[in-house]
């Protein structure tokens, strides 16, 4: 323990590991006789645990595009505007992936639709988007979190959250100027401009890492999905369950792999 006002506490070089408010959160710090070495390695530990954490999100999403076209045949996604797996945090012990749609202004509201998976057969459940809702991203280093009317969602990267946000920005504010409800045509034209920005996110994304889940499968009934027994990969059938995690060793061999044994790197994105 470091007296707080002991010279001490110059030396040292603080970062926080939190998980979501408002849960409690860590705090951490290296020492060094040299205070440009300890920004350094401080910067390594930040990387590091960053990498690891997006390294772990993606791991647990499948390999599938953004959408941003209705479904054929299916009536309930005429008004997609952007469509996509992300992480739904259920409870502080679970989550789950789910295929998320966010769907273009009726009347006073937009919505942001919960599927099991990618077929849309059956909603889980139905956010609605007004213009006092609130939607904002997580702080943090390459951080790909954000909140949406309190409940905490994680896409594959940070580029890709900023994509999520943007979208709900803007049927926000045009909620706020109590614009009418889009054309077919305005559809076609909001689409247009997603689906640009889809291509442009897509050009920069580095290839996947890990195969397999490096989380658990949980047994018990998800929490906020009361309907489902497990949480099932999310693929194009929305038949396959996840696979079970691989073991420690395999976890940190893999970790290895991305990172070096010694050393860690930031994450491009």
């Amino acid at each position: 323990m470091v007296p707080p006002r002991s010279g001490e506490c110059a030396r040292l070089k603080s970062f926080k590991v939190s998980l979501q408010e408002p849960d409690p959160c860590c705090y951490f710090a290296v020492r060094s006789t040299q205070e440009r070495e300890a920004e350094e390695e401080r910067s390594e530990w930040v990387l590091g645990l960053s990498h690891t954490i997006l390294l772990i999100i993606d791991s647990l999403l499948p390999m599938a595009e953004l959408s941003c076209d209705p479904l054929p045949g299916i009536p309930k996604t005429f008004r997609r505007l952007l469509a996509g797996y992300l992480i739904h945090r259920d409870d502080p012990d679970a989550l789950s992936v789910v295929y998320c749609e966010l769907q273009a202004p009726v009347g006073p509201r937009a919505s942001l639709v919960i599927y099991e998976n990618d077929a849309c057969k059956s909603p889980i459940m139905e956010i609605p988007i007004f213009e006092s809702s609130v939607c904002c991203d997580v702080v943090g280093i390459n951080c790909s979190c954000f909140v949406v009317e309190g409940h905490h969602f994680a896409s594959q990267s940070s580029s890709e959250r900023k994509l999520w946000l943007r979208a709900l920005s803007n049927l926000k504010v045009k909620l706020q100027n109590k614009a009418p409800e889009p054309t077919q045509d305005e559809l076609l034209h909001f689409r247009s401009a997603i689906r640009e920005n889809i291509r442009t996110l897509q050009a920069t994304q580095e290839s996947r890492i890990a195969r397999d889940p490096l989380l658990r499968l949980l047994e018990k009934p998800s929490r906020a999905f009361p309907t489902r027994d497990r949480v099932q990969q999310a693929a194009s059938n929305g038949d396959q369950d996840l696979p079970e995690a691989p073991a420690e060793d395999e976890v940190r061999q893999k970790i290895e792999q991305v990172n070096g044994p010694n050393q860690s790197k930031p994450v491009s994105l």
